[in-house]
């Protein structure tokens, strides 16, 4: 039986990724917040402050800094504060005088000043220019990105970014060409402020997208992050103090502290239009991305993409511990309570054995001179990687620098990274020596040397995460041997192993488990104990399961989460290709073109996007749709072999053998080690009375020469 072209659907995953960083703003002056607009009254051609005057004056800065002046200018200076703005004459002039020019992906960007306005130009390898005026600002130091306004309120972050501190402009996506199209080019969805970046840049956001009109109507109560984003009440608690009467405000544990950071430093999907408010519980409004998403994470858990802290701390073993943001970070100015240079921040622990941490003396331990790089705990544990070419942030899983990891799989090493000349084999021999047998048992290397081989689909893999997660005691470790190990489904061992998971302690780790369990058998038995799951989180992805394998969802709470969920994301390709599948096969049409075209638009560049709205169409019987959506992702990408494979089943269903084979015979051209493509090949070449041919592709398919 010829494998149909509709059978290769795999799961629409829906990933939300944060692409922009922390950063930026004006400084508060006198009269702050009485100077804002009541209303988002001008966004043609400028960036508003604020949209709500009234409410911003009952709990703003301000307000709180009647009583709490010393936090009040902490925050003032704080990144926090500065993280958005519009743009201004006194602080951005000196990044566009004299003009700038800088080239990337084949055009040349020019940053000009004229009168009181900031202009980007841009200029094609032709000669013809188009300008954009800058209207905001995101971040502070040591990188600026400028927004300007696209029709429907879409703010677009140019990829031409200052570099504060050295007073020049970069490209943050250097030795990358991104070309108009694209996903990730400045003037696609991906480097859309409104969705990916003002969420954790203004207080109190509301992303307003209207799917029909294509149209953002955002709105925040301030640019930058202030009080209200931090603590809940605060109108209540103002009008209190004023009054003379009892203004206490309910205290946050240590866990909704850092869910309360987690909220904006983290890299996930965000699950919820209704914002996220202190107090709440971070999986009831999000989903973290862990390295069970390949490419986020090197295998070992250091941070490798933009990944915003959260995820990584929650793997190390500081954060089981017990460690929180603020036993480290001031919240108001953002600055650590104490130095690093001297090692007193982390020896406030380990120096005392406080929180049951090991007592550490540093020379002993380092093995290196006192007052030296490699004496610092955290140029050994944090090391630092640089995100748009000038930001170095720190890793926060607090992990042991281990050569022999970079020697066998790639992974970096904070030794190598310091001694830059010197061997990696120098750097495995004095490693070895001093923390060898240590190493050799750590469960770092167990889990680096499992995870490589995992997303290298290796098979020893599955034994190798099952033997892990038996013994993990980290929710997110367990989360992430989950994800991974339900790539081997189906398959009873790794079904067995995810099954218990069902009832963990952590959403994170029954997340993982009702995704993978409800793929692989949406009848399950415990499928409507996880529709009605405590966290918001693990509901979700139910209800994701049971919509990508077609199954009706069971529970009108959780239906009614997941279809808001939907509209609240339609301004992502993944989630429009969701829609697409549900309207495929409801057979309404109109439905299906409409959001295969928005989701082709958000990324046509893509050829991936046509082979899936190829495969939509075939499934609502629009074939002629179908193939020519293929042609042009074949046009797109005319070396991957998915193209002709899936015009040769298309060709093939409706028997037109011959024109099949010639599809099937290019598609085992450009990839010799097809299995499918020649699995089918045989069949077509059986079914047109070619039993020679048809062997001779059979052995291929079974891996014979």
């Amino acid at each position: 039986m010829f494998i149909r072209f509709t059978s290769i659907l795999h799961g629409l995953v829906i990933t939300i990724a944060c692409l922009c960083v922390s950063g930026c703003g004006d400084k508060p002056s006198s009269g702050y917040e009485a100077t804002q607009k009541s209303k988002v009254e001008s966004l043609h051609g400028t960036f508003p402050f604020t949209f709500d005057g009234p409410r911003l004056a009952r709990s703003g800065p301000s307000s709180c800094a009647e009583c709490h002046a010393e936090e009040f200018e902490q925050w003032q200076q704080s990144h926090h504060a500065k993280a958005n703005r519009p743009v201004s004459v006194e602080l951005d002039t000196a990044a566009f005088t004299p003009t700038r020019e800088i080239k990337e992906s084949g055009v040349t960007y020019r940053m000009e000043k004229e009168a009181d306005k900031f202009w980007l130009e841009v200029i094609d390898a032709e000669g013809g220019s188009e300008r954009h005026e800058l209207v905001g600002v995101i971040g502070y130091t040591p990188i600026r990105q400028y927004l300007t306004r696209f029709e429907g309120n879409k703010y677009q972050t140019i990829s031409a970014s200052y570099d504060v501190l050295k007073n020049e402009w970069v490209d943050v996506f250097a030795h990358e060409d991104r070309v108009p199209g694209e996903w990730g080019h400045w003037t696609g969805q991906g480097m859309n402020w409104n969705a990916n970046c003002a969420y954790c840049h203004t207080t109190e956001y509301n992303k307003g997208f209207d799917f029909e009109a294509d149209r953002y109507e955002s709105t925040w109560i301030q640019q930058g992050i202030a009080c209200a984003e931090c603590h809940t009440g605060l109108e209540e608690h103002v009008r209190l103090a004023r009054s003379g009467g009892n203004t206490s405000l309910p205290p946050l544990d240590r866990e909704q502290i850092e869910d309360n950071c987690a909220s904006c430093h983290s890299r996930r999907d965000q699950i919820t239009a209704d914002a996220f408010k202190p107090g709440d519980a971070y999986h009831n409004h999000f989903g973290v991305s862990l390295p069970d998403q390949p490419g986020l994470y090197y295998p070992d858990g250091q941070i490798l993409d933009e990944v915003f802290v959260h995820g990584s701390f929650q793997m190390s073993r500081m954060n089981h511990a017990g460690v929180s943001c603020l036993d480290c970070h001031n919240p108001h100015s953002n600055e650590l309570i104490l130095p690093v240079k001297n090692n007193m921040l982390c020896m406030r622990c380990h120096d005392s054995g406080y929180m049951e941490a090991p007592v550490i003396e540093p020379l002993a331990h380092s093995f290196h001179a006192e007052g030296s790089t490699g004496n610092q705990c955290v140029s050994c544990h944090m090391p630092k990687t640089t995100y748009m070419q000038v930001d170095p942030r720190a890793d926060h899983g607090f992990h042991s620098p281990d050569p022999l990891m970079t020697k066998e799989l790639g992974i970096p090493n904070a030794c190598s990274s310091c001694h830059t000349d010197e061997s990696v084999d120098w750097a495995v021999k004095h490693v070895e020596e001093w923390y060898g047998e240590k190493l050799a048992k750590s469960r770092q290397r167990q889990r680096a040397r499992a995870l490589h081989a995992a997303y290298n689909y290796d098979p020893s893999a599955l034994q190798q995460l099952i033997s892990l997660l038996e013994e993990e005691d980290i929710p997110a470790w367990r989360a992430t041997y989950a994800g991974l190990i339900s790539a081997y489904l189906p398959n009873e061992q790794a079904a067995g192993a995810l099954r218990p998971l069902l009832k963990d302690e952590s959403p994170l780790v029954r997340e993982r488990a009702v995704s993978a369990l409800l793929v692989f058998n949406p009848e399950s038995p415990n499928k409507m104990d996880a529709l009605s799951d405590s966290s918001r989180s693990v509901r979700i992805a139910a209800a994701r399961a049971l919509e990508n394998t077609n199954q009706a969802i069971p529970n009108e709470s959780t239906l009614a989460e997941w279809n808001n969920y939907l509209d609240f994301n339609s301004d992502r390709p993944q989630t429009l290709l969701v829609l697409a599948n549900r309207a495929a096969q409801e057979k309404r049409l109109p439905d299906l073109r409409k959001y295969i075209d928005r989701a082709i638009q958000l990324d046509r560049a893509n050829a991936q996007m046509y082979h899936q709205a190829a495969i939509l169409l075939s499934t609502a019987g629009l074939q002629k749709e179908a193939r020519t959506r293929l042609f042009k992702g074949w046009e797109l990408a005319p070396k991957d072999a998915i193209f002709p494979y899936s015009l040769g089943l298309l060709a093939a269903e409706t028997g037109d053998l011959n024109t099949a084979i010639g599809y099937l015979e290019e598609a085992v051209a450009l990839e010799p080690n097809f299995s499918r493509a020649w699995y089918n090949l045989s069949l077509a070449y059986s079914r047109s009375n070619q039993p020679e041919a048809a062997q001779r592709a059979m052995r291929r398919a079974q891996g014979q020469p």
